[in-house]
């Protein structure tokens, strides 16, 4: 059995994690990101109905918001994290 690879969230990642628990609930945690071969934060969305509306990317997220591509926290939260 393979070990999933973890580290800390990036000042950014961490950020929008936490936009993402105030859209959908602190029932998406630390916990449940999980970090792909290409080493990118990756969190599948629980909604408080147990569904999971969508995959959100907190590595792109973060450097999309850092670098401009996404001007804001509430475009973040108005284009990239509804369902």
């Amino acid at each position: 059995m393979s070990r999933q690879h973890r580290r800390s969230l990036t000042t950014g990642e961490a950020a929008v994690l936490s936009i993402i628990q105030q859209e959908y609930g602190p029932q998406n945690g630390i916990g449940d990101v999980f970090f792909t071969s290409a080493d990118e934060a990756v969190i599948f969305v629980r909604a408080p109905n147990g569904s999971r509306p969508m995959m959100a990317n907190l590595s792109n997220l973060a450097e999309w918001r850092a670098n401009g591509t996404v001007s804001s926290d509430d475009e973040l939260k108005t284009k990239w994290l509804r369902s």
